[in-house]
């Protein structure tokens, strides 16, 4: 009988074979790397304008959002309630999407900001209820949870407030970039000692 990791489940054999596997696809994790530091980089230089573009972008999503939860409330075999939430999601949704595409830049930007504020009002309501039901890292869901409220009453407040949510996004892709960077030698490295 083959020995088995303690920590994963899984034999030192499967181990092995999962790091040669993951270690052929290193290069994947080194482009995901760069195209992060890449668009890191262009948020960081022009964050108003990748503001708007994610506006773009969102008012899209909505739109194709919309549609796919009408198509899908009409499939077969749904309970009613549940057909009801996607009829209501997919119009609200296409509405949304349809009225972003109305509006000038601006607009586009001040609507995204309210989406975003109301995201991060309904993220740090369900990391907070979510968090009674955890049994480890409690502290850190109930702060998360905080951290999104707060978030989500500034950008209600004041919506033009986006932009610095979206130069911290482009901080936090760039140093995302360098780990994955590096993560990407590092697993090219373990598969090489797993195939060895």
């Amino acid at each position: 009988m083959a020995s088995v990791d303690p920590m994963t489940g899984l034999s030192y054999d499967d181990e092995r074979a999962v790091a040669s596997a993951l270690g052929r696809n290193w290069w994947a994790l080194l482009v995901l790397g760069v195209v992060s530091l890449i668009v890191g980089a262009i948020i960081i230089i022009n964050p108003g304008g990748s503001t708007w573009v994610i506006a773009i972008v969102l008012a899209i999503y909505l739109v194709v959002s919309g549609i796919v939860s009408l198509v899908r409330a009409f499939a077969h075999g749904l309970p009613g309630g549940y057909r009801a939430l996607l009829i209501i999601s997919g119009i609200v949704a296409l509405l949304l999407g349809l009225l972003m595409f109305r509006f000038g830049p601006e607009e586009k930007v001040e609507l995204f900001g309210i989406f975003v504020g109301v995201w991060f009002l309904f993220s740090g309501i369900l990391q907070l209820v979510n968090s009674s039901s955890v049994s480890q890292g409690k502290g850190w869901a109930i702060f998360s949870g905080i951290v999104y409220l707060l978030a989500g009453v500034v950008l209600l407040i004041n919506p033009w407030a986006v932009g610095i949510f979206v130069w911290i996004a482009g901080i936090w892709l760039l140093v995302l970039g360098i780990f994955e960077i590096i993560s990407a030698f590092s697993v090219k490295s373990l598969a090489k000692k797993a195939a060895a």
